[in-house]
């Protein structure tokens, strides 16, 4: 019963993402943050209600379902963007290695990392795309100062919900995440962020 309600919620993110995208000519850029955050929510809800192997097992599936629909053009929502990105592969890969790292005995860290690489990556793309004015190209990436300051916000403020104490980690760990998300390019931080997230938790609380 887990297994199918975690393939439910996350099918539909991207299947009804995918029908209101081909029926209102939605923006790509936009229908990818929301599939974004909507299944990386679901992702780090999921250690409520299913066990790290179920978890995995269905990220597998998707991994499948998502290079098959890269293959025949299936996604609009999320495969219809001109730079050259594997965010949505890396995504479900970036779930199964947090969770073979911290799962079932760091649920708390987990659920952080995941956090932060769904909501403030998603925030920061969607800021500097809007607002940014101050750009600077990482590996042929735009990257903006806008964008980078969106998430360190976000990723304090979970930091902050997350772990609330005041103290020094509550600027350390959304520097370093800031620092490391602003080098990550072609969806690379989908895979490396809730990992270094977990570790810098791990390390510091």
């Amino acid at each position: 019963m887990e297994i199918v309600l975690l393939i439910f919620t996350s099918t539909v993110f991207i299947v009804g993402t995918e029908i209101l995208t081909r029926k209102f000519a939605l923006p790509t850029a936009s229908t990818r943050r929301f599939i974004h955050i909507g299944t990386a929510t679901v992702a780090g809800l999921a250690p409520f209600f299913a066990t790290r192997d179920q978890l995995i097992l269905v990220c597998i599936i998707f991994i499948v379902l998502l290079l098959l629909g890269r293959s025949y053009k299936l996604f609009s929502a999320i495969h219809g963007i001109d730079r050259k990105s594997f965010g949505d592969i890396y995504l479900p890969l970036g779930v199964i290695l947090s969770a073979l790292i911290f799962l079932p005995q760091d649920t708390h860290i987990f659920q952080f990392g995941i956090f932060i690489m769904g909501i403030s990556d998603a925030v920061a793309g969607f800021v500097g795309e809007k607002f940014g004015k101050h750009n600077i190209e990482v590996y042929s990436n735009k990257k903006s100062l806008e964008g980078s300051i969106a998430f360190f916000i976000c990723s304090l403020i979970l930091t902050f919900v997350f772990f609330p104490i005041f103290g020094y980690q509550l600027l350390i760990i959304p520097i370093i995440l800031t620092m490391t998300e602003f080098g990550l390019v072609h969806g690379f931080d989908n895979l490396i962020l809730p990992i270094i997230a977990g570790f810098l938790a791990r390390l510091l609380f």
